[in-house]
């Protein structure tokens, strides 16, 4: 017996598309222009990691003084919700021993981390809960979606040094030590 539930591909599209703006949802009331509830805007925590650096007067404001009333080029198009983020630079300083020849995996695992990997675990993900996921621990009840991570560049060649296990190299978010 043919089945009378069959939907064209253009319907499951529109649908899955529906689907992925529901979280979106309970975001869109607060913005509305002459929305008279006193609702609040959701909480929202960024990290953005810049492996290959970034040019530095494009990005860093000339000094803590300038940085709301004269951002930098790059950060121009954050000027309405400026007053609300906190920029740092320099967070580094986990020591890599006894991973000496490791720096690629471990400038990323360790970013959010400040952990180094069990050295006696090089095959499998021992580290630390990342900040991202502990902050989401914390006010992820706030929202649908309590961590999003996104990534912009997938590793595009294998280099295993050391030993470790390849999702040192690709992740920095981790949500349990394993």
């Amino acid at each position: 017996m043919k089945s009378n539930f069959l939907i064209d591909r253009r319907t499951c599209l529109k649908g899955l598309g529906a689907s992925l703006a529901l979280p979106l949802l309970e975001t869109m009331g607060w913005a509305e222009v002459g929305n008279k509830r006193t609702s609040k805007p959701p909480v929202r925590l960024g990290f953005m990691y810049m492996p290959h650096g970034v040019i530095m007067d494009q990005f860093w404001p000339a000094s803590a003084e300038s940085f709301l009333s004269a951002p930098p080029p790059a950060l121009e198009a954050l000027r309405p919700v400026l007053s609300q983020c906190l920029l740092m630079k320099g967070i580094s300083g986990v020591p890599i021993a006894p991973f000496n020849v490791a720096p690629h995996a471990l400038e990323l695992s360790t970013w959010l981390t400040a952990v180094l990997p069990d050295a006696n675990r090089r095959n499998q993900i021992q580290i630390a809960i990342s900040a991202d996921q502990i902050a989401a621990n914390y006010v992820g009840f706030l929202t649908s979606l309590p961590s999003l991570e996104l990534a912009t560049m997938p590793q595009t060649h294998k280099e295993n040094q050391e030993g470790l296990n390849e999702g040192y190299y690709t992740h920095c978010s981790f949500r349990s030590a394993t």
